[in-house]
């Protein structure tokens, strides 16, 4: 696999999640609520990758385990609370 090619699946992998994350946001942003992801054994899969002049950089696999929490608050222009 070449340099470019790793380049740009990275920039596509990072724009999905750029995405994925916005989309969140949006969904939070003027209410007040509360998101968990709890994650149990997730594994994420990095694929091996190459360096300047074709040098293998390896791959690696993470897996998650525990919870992500995101969390909005509505405020008003007196920055009270919204219920």
């Amino acid at each position: 696999m070449s340099q470019i090619s790793t380049d740009k699946t990275t920039q596509e992998t990072s724009k999905q999640w750029a995405e994925i994350a916005g989309q969140i946001i949006d969904k939070l942003i003027g209410k007040n609520m509360s998101m968990t992801y709890d994650f149990q054994k997730l594994t994420i899969d990095i694929p091996k990758a190459e360096g300047p002049g074709g040098k293998h950089m390896g791959s690696v696999q993470w897996t998650i385990n525990g919870k992500i929490i995101i969390t909005s608050e509505a405020y008003d222009k007196n920055n009270q609370v919204k219920k």
